[in-house]
């Protein structure tokens, strides 16, 4: 395969972490089978001293200007997420179709990404959203650009992350532009089968399914310092971040369940118990609240490398998705996948489901079954769980292997432009 040089656009890059993980990794590893890519990210989240060496290149979003800020009332860039108590206004997130990134971003890293086509050749362009306005950029680039593949990381109007818009005119221009984008490119990607699944039936285009993955180079960076000892005369279960609460991702079944099987086990059995690792709120504390103290161990907030050796001192890991979203699967699964330990998956009907089914490494079950969360809490007690970890067919979760997958589709995508 030849060495080729990509130009990706995204708008969230590390240091953010809300999405900016995927092409940082598969930049890196696509360095590593030879080829070269060259980032456009927004400057908004911050930069990192290795930028020139990964030849980032940002530019600044009018979102993060402090006087717009102000003006919008709101926090400023960078602010914890605790600080934005009222939703940000309609202004921002009922006008511009597909997003307010549209204006505060996509003009600049337009600017940028030509001016880059012009200084050197490009063998592809990706871009990737949310936010979806990023994949416009492609349609900007115009008749002279090279390649082009669109990653959705989300589904645009599949389970969008936003509601209805307010008009029928901005429904239907939104609709429009996602048939564009996905029409326009001679490649698209979904992160999840769903996504993928549903670009193929609803706007007829071959869409690929390359997931998201675990970097096997993390596995040096494990920090044990500052752990705490978790018992050994208990059924561990680990969550790393935040749990949630409310209609979204609901956390009251999994402690009804805990209470029913922590109340059969008092007499000298062994017991379940939750150790959590991560900011709790209101909500949460009240659950744990409501417990026997043995039940539930909060170590309270963690660094990622503390996070991660924590999920391999743990029985069981524990993850906890929506009942209402088919394509959810959080960057969490994945350091799941790779901890080595049960996967305790309060999910059904959703693409994590069927990934920890596929891969062996866990049991399922729905997130509001409290009498089905019980058996797979007897069954960790028991060993059931422990005896029936399987692990299998990991590689597409784990790379180098999404990389390679984007590797060849980008061979693909050249071809398919070549012949237009």
């Amino acid at each position: 395969m030849p060495a080729r040089r990509l130009l990706v656009i995204t708008y969230h890059h590390p240091p953010d972490t809300s999405g900016g993980h995927r092409w940082a990794l598969m930049g890196k590893w696509l360095g590593q089978l030879g080829h070269e890519v060259v980032t456009v990210a927004s400057a908004a989240h911050g930069d990192l001293p290795d930028d020139s060496l990964t030849q980032t290149h940002r530019v600044g979003d009018l979102s993060s200007s402090a006087w717009l800020r102000r003006l919008l009332r709101r926090p400023p860039a960078g602010a914890a997420a605790g600080i934005a108590s009222t939703p940000p206004p309609r202004l921002i997130t009922d006008v511009i179709v597909p997003d307010a990134n549209l204006a505060t971003w996509d003009p600049a890293a337009l600017v940028l990404s030509r001016r880059l086509l012009r200084q050197r050749e490009f063998d592809c362009v990706v871009t990737t959203g949310p936010p979806h306005s990023s994949h416009l950029i492609g349609l900007m680039l115009g008749r002279s650009r090279p390649a082009w593949i669109a990653d959705f990381r989300d589904g645009w109007r599949y389970e969008p992350l936003r509601p209805p818009w307010p008009t029928r005119v901005q429904e239907r221009l939104d609709a429009g532009l996602e048939h564009r984008v996905v029409r326009a490119a001679e490649a698209v990607i979904g992160v999840t089968r769903p996504i993928a699944e549903d670009l193929r039936a609803r706007l007829g285009v071959p869409a690929a399914f390359i997931a998201n993955g675990w970097d096997p180079t993390w596995d040096a960076s494990l920090r044990e310092d500052g752990l705490p000892d978790l018992p050994g005369d208990t059924f561990n279960i680990v969550h790393t971040g935040t749990l949630g609460a409310g209609g979204w991702r609901d956390p009251r079944p999994l402690f009804a369940a805990l209470r029913r099987v922590g109340e059969e086990s008092r007499d000298g059995a062994r017991r379940p118990r939750l150790v959590l690792a991560g900011a709790i709120d209101s909500e949460l504390q009240e659950l744990i609240a409501g417990l026997d103290g043995e039940l539930v161990q909060h170590v309270g907030r963690l660094a990622r490398e503390q996070s991660l050796a924590l999920q391999r001192r743990g029985d069981a890991v524990l993850l906890l998705t929506s009942a209402h979203h088919v394509s959810h699967a959080t960057g969490k699964l994945y350091e799941y996948l790779a901890c080595g330990r049960p996967i305790i998956a309060l999910a059904k009907g959703n693409e994590a489901a069927r990934i920890v089914e596929e891969t062996g490494t866990g049991i399922t079950v729905a997130p509001d079954d409290v009498e089905a969360i019980c058996g797979v809490l007897r069954s960790g007690v028991e060993g059931g769980l422990a005896a029936g970890y399987a692990p299998r067919a990991l590689d597409r979760y784990v790379y180098p292997g999404p990389a390679e997958a984007v590797a060849e589709l980008v061979e693909e995508a050249i071809a398919r432009r070549a012949t237009a």
